[in-house]
């Protein structure tokens, strides 16, 4: 198979999301995948971010994410208390963060 055919082929397959991209944006040279926020069981919120290496990669993840969670309650007129942090990566690559936190 010719390279230059095999290096796209390998970053479709091997390229995906370990958020729901409900939402994705260019945030410097590189791609971030936000969901949406969600209400758990406990009736906290959650959000979780992606980035790619060039985005920041989890530090630029937990960045976002906790911009999102800001501005979400920032939109109920209310303060972001966060309840917990987590940070991860996907394919060795990205950096995920989940931020699960309360508006006050």
């Amino acid at each position: 198979m010719n390279k230059m055919l095999l290096l796209p082929l390998l970053l479709l397959v091997f390229t995906g999301c370990a958020v729901s991209n409900d939402k994705t944006q260019v945030k410097g040279l590189g791609l971030t995948y936000h969901s949406d926020v969600k209400q758990d069981s406990d009736g906290n919120y959650v959000v979780a971010v992606e980035a790619a290496p060039f985005a920041g990669r989890k530090g630029g993840a937990e960045s976002y994410a906790i911009k999102n969670a800001t501005d979400y309650c920032s939109k109920h007129n209310k303060s972001m208390k966060i309840i917990k942090k987590e940070t991860d990566s996907n394919l060795l690559v990205n950096g995920v963060a989940k931020v699960t936190f309360q508006c006050t």
